[in-house]
């Protein structure tokens, strides 16, 4: 792995854990709550938190460490799974 790949995973590992946190956030506090002294819902950095984690993948792409094929591949592949486990699509 050369040293873009490596910074991009790394960075990329981050952006997930601030993903989770920003979830966490919505869960505890709710969606539309703001923190003391920012302007954004815990919503809003939930999308910038996304927004950051996409454009790692983005990167990913760039590198060629994953293709976009092989993600909407994966991506169509969960779909299917929550359809047959989950009860979002009912």
């Amino acid at each position: 792995m050369n040293e873009d790949t490596r910074e991009v995973m790394l960075i990329l590992q981050e952006e997930c854990a601030e993903v989770t946190q920003a979830i966490s956030k919505c869960f505890r506090f709710g969606p539309d709550q703001m923190k003391p002294g920012k302007e954004r819902t815990n919503i809003n950095m939930l999308e910038e938190e996304i927004g950051d984690l996409l454009a790692m993948v983005d990167l990913l792409q760039s590198l060629d460490v994953v293709t976009a094929e092989g993600l909407e591949a994966a991506k169509q592949a969960k779909f299917e799974k929550l359809k047959k486990w989950s009860t979002i699509y009912e």
